[in-house]
């Protein structure tokens, strides 16, 4: 697709804006056969609660955990206009680097404040962003650590958070493990987009760092409540 399906459409789409949008299209739309795929040669199955709340999102903070590799391609997928954070490298590949640039997807190598206001600006223009509060999957066994970026741009963009939870069962493609040791069985995801987080029932502190940490502690308790009933879950 890096070397066929997007230099047409970035060649031909001489605005910015729509040629944005018309990758970012298409981005959805490669993932969204994909994970089809997976589920129909029984590879994965999925399982969604709350789909609806992303279908026709502007502007949204999507914050997930982050147990599997296929996360990302999973929420992208769902969610339409979607801008996220991705490694700097990809600068680098020729092939990806105009794909990853016309949709307008923010590097992780720019310092925190330009960041965030990167971010920002992409909700305040109507996008949505994908953030991993833990920025990077999860380790198995390990306890949850929740960085507070995305509380930084909740608040610079003013803008409601989705709180998104992902369960894998048994784990697939998590940190630490290779690509081919697959479980025996087929993984089941089970995705459960929760409703709109009012930040400003976080506003009232005096220092904006004060509110970011609330926020922190507050998604990572809802997390670690969360993987606490996901415990015992079996999908079968």
């Amino acid at each position: 697709m890096a070397t066929a399906l997007f230099p047409p459409v970035i060649w031909l789409s001489r605005n910015p804006l729509a040629r944005k949008r018309r990758i970012q299209f298409l981005i959805q739309t490669s993932f969204r056969i994909f994970i089809r795929a997976l589920c129909f040669f029984r590879i994965i199955e999925l399982r969604v609660s709350g789909r609806s709340l992303l279908v026709n999102a502007r502007g949204l903070l999507v914050v997930s955990n982050h147990p599997s590799l296929l996360d990302a391609v999973i929420l992208m997928s769902m969610l339409p206009r979607v801008q996220c954070v991705v490694k700097h490298q990809i600068w680098s590949n020729p092939f990806l680097r105009p794909v990853v640039a016309g949709a307008g997807y923010i590097r992780n190598d720019l310092d925190p404040e330009t960041l965030v206001e990167r971010c920002a600006d992409a909700l305040r223009s109507g996008d949505n962003v994908i953030i991993f509060p833990e920025g990077t999957r999860s380790v198995e066994g390990q306890a949850m650590v929740v960085k507070r970026g995305f509380a930084n741009i909740a608040f610079a963009a003013r803008t409601d958070l989705c709180i998104t939870t992902i369960n894998c069962a048994p784990v697939f493609l998590p940190k630490g493990r290779a690509w081919y040791d697959i479980p025996r069985i087929r993984p089941v995801f089970h995705v459960e987009v929760g409703e709109r987080l009012d930040i400003s029932a976080f506003l009232g502190y005096p220092f904006r760092s004060q509110a970011v940490r609330r926020l922190a502690t507050f998604v990572r308790q809802y997390y670690v409540e969360k993987m606490r009933a996901w415990a015992t879950w079996n999908p079968n």
